[in-house]
């Protein structure tokens, strides 16, 4: 009977190394939406996946977050005096299956000064924003170049697409805006007013026709979420409470 040999067999010794070259040049795996707020822990910042993060490279003062409790569940409360900064959680989430993005959020006043349509007044009681993979290649020579600018002061990763949704206090709901802040980011109102004041809205965009909108192009994967609440031009204080942050498939009519 012939011994077996010592020397592993080539073409598996191939095989596993092809294998773990492979793993290790994968991305990390993302989720499919962000870690919901209601998971806790209560006191905490903000539940993993969730990085604070300041809005500008020049914020003075950050917004503070934290979880409560809310009745029977956990949600984030964020507390802005003159202040801003926002939470950033990746995740991958194709608008090709699931585009409908659902939330619930509250505020317990409006900003009396903000205007959004102004840089130097530019401020939002409330903001939920949703970042994309657009591929720099669709962008004229003028865009890619700015973006690589971008890129260069805040990271790779800073998205060439991004649509924001704001609870503005006196624009109309459905409007789009450009964003004073990035040339990348496209502001959408889907709240105004201050008719409900220290009430939770439940609140819905389909994110894929809220993209086409926006940028004329069928949206790319969606990368990752943002909220924030930024009172540092204005000076004003606000509280504002968000709930979990999901994504849907959309129903059939």
């Amino acid at each position: 009977m012939r011994e077996a040999s010592s020397y592993p067999n080539t073409a598996f010794v191939t095989l596993l190394a092809l294998l773990l070259a492979a793993a290790l040049s994968a991305p990390p795996a993302q989720a499919a939406r962000p870690t919901p707020f209601s998971a806790g822990p209560v006191g905490g910042t903000a539940p993993p996946g969730w990085t604070l993060q300041d809005a500008t490279p020049k914020t003075k003062r950050q917004t503070r977050y934290d979880l409560v409790r809310d009745g029977k569940t956990i949600v984030l409360r964020a507390r802005a005096d003159g202040s801003s900064a926002m939470l950033k959680h990746g995740l991958y989430a194709n608008p090709a299956n699931t585009p409908v993005l659902h939330w619930r959020w509250r505020t317990d006043r409006m900003l009396q000064g903000a205007d959004l349509t102004r840089k130097e007044r530019d401020d939002h009681a409330a903001r939920l924003c949703v970042l994309f993979d657009r591929d720099p290649e669709q962008l004229g020579l003028k865009e890619r170049t700015l973006l690589k600018l971008e890129r260069a002061k805040h990271g790779e990763r800073y998205p060439a697409a991004t649509l924001c949704y704001v609870w503005d206090n006196r624009l109309p709901v459905d409007s789009m805006h450009d964003a004073q802040s990035s040339k990348f980011a496209v502001i959408v109102v889907a709240a105004s007013g201050a008719g409900a004041p220290g009430r939770w809205l439940s609140m819905q965009r389909d994110t894929a026709e809220d993209y086409r909108r926006a940028f004329n192009a069928e949206p790319p994967s969606i990368v990752g979420v943002t909220v924030s609440v930024d009172t540092a031009d204005t000076g004003e204080s606000v509280v504002t409470h968000f709930g979990d942050i999901d994504f849907w498939p959309k129903r059939a009519r």
